[in-house]
């Protein structure tokens, strides 16, 4: 892994301005520009971590959709983080970023989910990424509240899926999982079952072929 980014930490500015023409109505800037940059490591241009602790959570019923107390995902959402404000002993105002995670939504439907909780004018990331999707919220969430972006961050995670097994939702362009699929039916063959649950049992096979585990 590389660990480094370029930064301008010792630069010269040299900047010179050439008289400005008229030329076909428009205006002509001529601006010369020169820097000398160094390369820095990660660790040199972060600023040093702050501690970072979960300090109230809350959660709903697992429910089926259409057979449970709540009628869409903003109601399950609202459950949710009014029962983590009230562990952590906190109001939504306090709350300075969000990072919600879903994967069967439309685009934006973390600011739809919290519309409810409140309206502060706060920024909402929209997190994807499959079953790691709550857990990634989290750890944005903590790399906000540690890198000092945000001294009180929410991490919120909800599902309304559909009945039966997972299933790609578009089928007018490239499926994310076919490389997957396709390597796993190479190494493991390919059953007349649902991918995802293939997926997860072979996963679970090569761990336990590679650690010697007993079937």
């Amino acid at each position: 892994m590389i660990r480094s980014f370029l930064s301008i930490s010792r630069s010269t500015l040299s900047i010179s301005l050439k008289n400005i023409s008229q030329r076909n109505n428009s205006s002509i800037l001529s601006v010369n520009v020169q820097t000398n940059s160094s390369l820095a490591s990660a660790e040199e241009m972060a600023p040093n971590k702050r501690k970072t602790f979960v300090v109230g959570v809350g959660m709903t019923k697992f429910e089926k959709p259409g057979r449970g107390t709540h009628d869409d995902f903003p109601e399950m959402a609202k459950e949710a983080t009014n029962k983590a404000l009230a562990d952590a002993g906190l109001t939504y105002d306090q709350i300075e970023q969000a990072a919600v995670g879903y994967c069967y939504g439309d685009s934006t439907c973390g600011q739809k989910a919290l519309y409810g909780v409140g309206m502060t004018g706060i920024p909402i990331y929209n997190v994807n990424n499959n079953c790691s999707t709550g857990s990634t919220a989290l750890i944005l969430a903590k790399n906000l509240v540690e890198g000092g972006l945000a001294d009180c961050v929410l991490a919120l995670g909800f599902e309304k899926m559909q009945p039966g097994s997972l299933k790609n939702t578009f089928s007018d362009r490239a499926n994310p999982m076919e490389d997957f699929v396709t390597l796993m039916a190479e190494l493991q063959g390919f059953a007349p079952s649902p991918p995802a649950a293939q997926l997860f049992a072979n996963a679970g096979r090569e761990h336990m072929a590679k650690y010697e585990f007993l079937a």
